[in-house]
């Protein structure tokens, strides 16, 4: 690429405007390349209206502002293959390159732009550079592709939990008496999750244990109590069924829990237990607390509990903050330390013909992926924390790096903290009651939904594919009928939610 970047001529086209060759052949016109970008916008063909729009190596960027202005509610991105023509990146609402990031363009293009984006997105040649560089155009297309697969495996799954998601904050703000505020501190914070990698840290956590807060995913909540470690809190943001599982023991190890609203969690901790309510800014969860009168705690949407429990954790201590067990990697044998609440279900359906090797080298090869988008997710973000966030662990050999996170073991921990001078300003907890009879609740819970039903972001949230549908539509009639049929179901999902009260 070097020794093309290096080979490009610039000068001026008959028109003044600056164009530019390599070896003989012309990026752009040699007569009017303001003009040629133009009839490129014209020339564009959609059969719906896109939300987004790339143009792989446009060069000099003659044909942005003329697709901007064709398609006005479209974001317009470039991909560059090189930094040439990096002078003109400000004509563009987004500049994307293909081999500069810490993660892969497809990573990348998902992380900025998100998956309502990349599902109504169009992708076009600039013919010229698509000739010049051929290697670098299939790359960007097999990565732009990759991005809309997963894009649309993102939307299909909101698709099929959103309601699920919906009638969980219901539950939650109908349910909750005792919510907590915590008040931010300098304490370490040790976050423990569940991979294979804990286990060998237990006796240090345990030895350790009165020089952090300690913050468990739900998951690593059992092998912690099992070993007798009580954790000053658990989290919880999963949404399905099986969240319940690890939360549901009749001998708590723990007196606090932070919940995300829309999560999964049995209705006694909620009766019984101290509970931080988590709300994502912009999700539904946080018009139902409101409404109810119930504080709660900001939270940032992620696809992972872990990277929950850590956006949650720097808002709670300015000081280190370290993840234990996680290793973001499929396992050659359990997938999780044990004992694990999901284990102890799914050891029951095990037989001769199914032995537990068969599933567990089962769950071995499908949970690849999803780590996969987890690791990203911590590559992505590690720049943001590369300064006072820690992967612990007893010298595990990780399969992954997890970008600017840096990997360390507990005698740097123990250097880290017996160097620390100052004394730690504890985290603070305030406590509230949530008051109401369940009938007043109701209402108020039933009437703030029924307002929400009629907002673009109760359709974005709750109906992701129909939403999507209805903003590429290009005929009003299609985009009538799309409407009316979600009319229909939203009155059927508020009847649903009804009963559930």
């Amino acid at each position: 690429m070097e020794a093309i970047e290096s080979a490009l001529s610039f000068e001026a086209s008959r028109s003044g405007e600056l164009t530019c060759s390599f070896q003989g052949k012309y990026f752009h016109s040699k007569y009017n390349p303001r003009t040629e970008g133009e009839r490129f916008a014209e020339n564009i063909q959609a059969d719906f209206s896109p939300l987004c729009i790339f143009v792989l190596e446009p060069a000099l960027s003659y044909c942005a502002p003329y697709i901007k202005k064709r398609f006005p509610e479209a974001l317009v991105c470039a991909i560059r293959f090189t930094r040439a023509f990096s002078d003109s990146d400000r004509e563009w609402n987004h500049v994307f390159y293909l081999k500069e990031g810490k993660i892969s363009l497809g990573e990348e293009l998902f992380s900025t732009l998100g998956e309502e984006k990349l599902c109504a997105s169009l992708s076009f040649d600039w013919p010229a550079t698509k000739q010049a560089f051929p290697q670098e155009n299939t790359e960007s297309w097999n990565e732009i592709k990759k991005s809309i697969l997963k894009s649309r495996d993102v939307i299909a799954t909101r698709a099929y939990f959103s309601k699920r998601w919906l009638k969980n904050s219901i539950i939650f703000a109908s349910c909750i008496k005792k919510a907590c505020i915590l008040a931010k501190g300098s304490e370490s914070i040790v976050i423990t999750a569940s991979g294979p990698s804990l286990g060998p840290s237990l006796p240090f956590i345990k030895e350790n244990r009165k020089r952090f807060f300690l913050i468990a995913l739900s998951s690593s909540y059992l092998p912690l109590s099992s070993y007798g470690i009580k954790a000053d809190m658990v989290i919880s943001s999963d949404g399905g069924y099986w969240a319940k599982k690890h939360l549901d023991f009749p001998q708590k190890q723990t007196e606090l829990f932070a919940i995300e609203a829309e999560g999964a969690v049995p209705r006694h901790i909620l009766a019984e237990d101290a509970v931080i309510p988590l709300a994502y800014p912009d999700g539904l969860e946080t018009d139902f607390l409101k409404a109810v009168g119930c504080p709660f705690m900001i939270s940032e949407r992620n696809g992972t509990v872990a990277g929950t429990a850590l956006t949650f954790a720097a808002t709670m201590t300015s000081g280190p903050i370290y993840l234990c067990g996680l290793d973001q990697a499929a396992s050659p044998a359990f997938q999780h330390t044990q004992p694990n609440a999901l284990e102890t279900d799914n050891a029951r359906r095990d037989f001769r013909l199914k032995p537990v090797e068969t599933r567990i080298s089962a769950s071995r090869f499908n949970s690849s992926s999803v780590l996969e988008i987890y690791r990203n997710w911590f590559i992505t973000v590690s720049p943001r924390f590369s300064k006072n966030v820690f992967r612990l662990s007893d010298n595990y050999h990780y399969e992954y790096a997890l970008g600017d996170i840096r990997d360390i073991n507990w005698d740097d921990f123990s250097r880290k903290e017996s160097g620390n001078n100052e004394v730690p300003k504890k985290i603070k907890m305030s406590e509230y009651s949530v008051s109401g009879k369940k009938e007043e609740r109701r209402e108020k819970i039933l009437k703030s939904l029924a307002e929400l039903s009629k907002t673009q972001k109760f359709i974005d949230e709750v109906f992701p594919m129909e939403a999507i549908l209805i903003k590429r539509e290009l005929s009003d009639t299609k985009a009538q009928n799309l409407r009316m049929n979600l009319a229909e179901k939203t009155r059927k999902l508020l009847s649903e939610c009804s009963k559930l009260l």
